[in-house]
């Protein structure tokens, strides 16, 4: 969803490069395998995936994936990617070697969101109006259904502890899968959960609720959950495993909360001109980037300090980001210009 922003941030270009490449109409997610060193955007309305090259920087093919497609996950073991495309109610999987379409797979009704577990070749589909997922098979492209909480919008696995986690919208839970048995379980978490990411690490789980201004953290040992405040309209969350931190943007805030995942507390919060629009981290550097929409730029913040080390412009109203932390490239999919940028 795009929220307009209202505030204005000066920024200045010292430290990176960068790079815009034509990816199609409102480009509305992005997602990179650092095997490969290729970047996958997703372009709503041109029905298609561009491939970027991250070593040559260019589109070497467009992929046909369904109707106004919206969620994208990798298995780089594999080498697929899977497309989710709402309107269809069904996955597109493209090979990476061909670049080719090699599947199409029905799912429940309005699937947004996938995750992959590599380990077991699985991949999970939130269905937001079938309020179930959808289990893939990537071997053979059988599917299971699983019913869950109320419009499940966001998904995301462990797969050190091959769990599943859904953030359930309508429902206010959180559903827990066990990818072992399809067993399913509810957490209970703050009003209209949006987004979810799992430290797999620390076996956290952090539940975005968009409308209570706070996160669930779900201990993914006890499975249960500790809220804490983080501020007004949370809406996005990246997670670094190496440092155990979890970083979680407010859209009416202006603000970036950084929880401490050992302590389940909030330490900082950052004050940010500008309405934010996307997070992204790499481990690799403890370097975070921030997409602010008004600006149309992407802010770097050093995560010792906090503090602002570089600026870049990037295209209108960024939307998605993907960090490809090998090669250090960052691409920035740009929902109103219709390109994505590439920071190196």
């Amino acid at each position: 969803m795009v929220r307009p922003g209202l505030a204005v941030l000066a920024v200045s270009s010292c430290l990176f490069a960068q790079h815009n490449i034509g990816t199609g109409e409102e480009p509305v997610a992005v997602a990179v395998n650092e095997t490969t060193s290729k970047a996958y955007v997703v372009s709503r309305y041109s029905n298609s995936v561009t491939v970027i090259d991250g070593k040559t920087r260019t589109a070497i093919a467009t992929v046909p994936a369904g109707v106004e497609p919206e969620g994208i996950a990798i298995n780089a073991v594999t080498n697929r990617v899977y497309v989710a495309s709402p309107k269809d109610s069904a996955v597109t999987v493209i090979d990476g070697v061909t670049d080719k379409v090699v599947a199409t797979v029905r799912t429940g009704s309005f699937c947004q969101a996938l995750a992959v577990n590599p380990k077991i070749n699985k991949i999970y589909v939130a269905n937001n109006f079938g309020h179930s997922v959808t289990v893939i098979d990537g071997l053979t492209h059988e599917t299971t259904t699983i019913r869950v909480g109320q419009g499940p919008r966001a998904i995301v696995v462990n797969s050190v502890t091959n769990k599943i986690y859904t953030a359930n919208y309508g429902s206010k839970d959180a559903s827990v899968i066990d990818g072992a048995t399809n067993a399913v379980m509810s957490v209970p978490t703050g009003k209209h959960p949006w987004a979810i990411a799992a430290d797999a690490r620390a076996n956290k789980i952090y539940v975005v609720n968009e409308d209570s201004a706070s996160v669930s953290i779900i201990d993914g040992a006890t499975d249960e959950a500790k809220t804490v405040g983080v501020g007004e309209i949370p809406f996005a969350v990246a997670v670094n495993s190496a440092t155990n931190k979890a970083y979680v943007l407010t859209y009416a805030g202006n603000t970036m909360a950084v929880i401490d995942g050992a302590s389940g507390t909030v330490t900082n919060t950052l004050t940010l001109s500008t309405h934010p629009s996307a997070i992204a981290v790499n481990p690799t550097t403890n370097q975070i980037y921030i997409a602010n929409q008004t600006t149309s730029s992407v802010l770097v913040l050093e995560g010792k300090t906090y503090g602002i080390t570089d600026g870049m412009k990037a295209g209108a109203v960024p939307y998605a980001m993907a960090v490809d932390a090998v090669s250090g490239r960052v691409y920035v999919a740009n929902f109103s210009s219709d390109h994505t940028t590439v920071i190196h």
